[in-house]
């Protein structure tokens, strides 16, 4: 497979990437964040609307988020758009993202279940005043002792942006696929067989999104969402569909 070669939906996905990155840098000029509009939030959030479940997919964080999400599509996904076709490929990528934000945020929900004893909380409730990312007040009624309310902010306020939940359904297909191939990543100066390193990076993913560490800003459990749901569908396709698969 020639590498550089890029399949046609994956182009069109890439093309859309860049040209939400760069409108965004624009905006910013203007003072419009465009990820007010387009990023993920919390679904009870002032700032949440529908169309955000889809929009997030195309927003990125940085250059480097960008880019890294965009050399991991297009290295791997030209694989399985090849042997897939267009069509499912593009299941496989939106339904892969949308896995990847239902796990985000069941993850969410227990989470806040567990510091404030209340399912899927209107933030209204709480009254937190944030000033420079930082909680300086907020309802303590509503809160369980011990609790994090910081912790409770991030929840409520942090935007999620970025391809990877529905890229990780399409390089776990890949490793199902495809389990022998050798690849290469960063850092790491051999190849390692697709079966051991996706697996890998999935219970890397597991692990710090358990630990929940403060300095981690990355949203682990949509990785996993993603993981789960692309493997699913290529599981289905490739036990009941024999369009593709014999």
């Amino acid at each position: 497979m020639n590498r550089l070669f890029i399949t046609p939906v994956i182009k069109q996905i890439v093309i859309g990437c860049v040209i939400f990155f760069i409108g965004g840098l624009l905006l910013e000029n203007r003072q419009i964040d465009l990820k007010e509009y387009l990023a993920l939030h919390y679904i009870k959030a002032d700032l949440f609307r529908p169309w955000q479940f889809i929009s997030h997919m195309f927003m990125h964080g940085g250059l480097t988020h960008l880019l890294f999400n965009m050399l991991a599509l297009i290295t791997i996904g030209g694989t399985i758009e090849n042997f897939l076709g267009g069509k499912k490929f593009i299941t496989l990528y939106f339904v892969s993202g949308l896995g990847a934000v239902a796990i985000h945020m069941l993850s969410q929900w227990i989470e806040l279940y567990h510091l404030t004893g209340i399912w899927i909380p209107s933030p209204d409730i709480f009254d937190i005043e944030l000033m420079d990312e930082k909680t300086i007040r907020y309802n303590t009624e509503f809160v369980k002792e011990g609790a994090n309310i910081n912790t409770i902010a991030g929840i409520l306020f942090t935007k999620v942006v970025g391809a990877s939940g529905a890229i990780y359904g399409v390089v776990t297909a890949f490793a199902y696929l495809f389990p022998n191939t050798q690849l290469m990543i960063m850092f790491i100066p051999y190849p390692i067989k697709a079966k051991y390193l996706i697996p890998g990076f999935i219970a890397l993913d597991l692990f710090l999104g358990i630990s929940n560490f403060g300095w981690d800003p990355i949203a682990h459990f949509a990785h996993i969402g993603g993981a789960i749901f692309g493997f699913a569908l290529v599981y289905y396709w490739r036990k009941f569909d024999k369009t593709n698969f014999y």
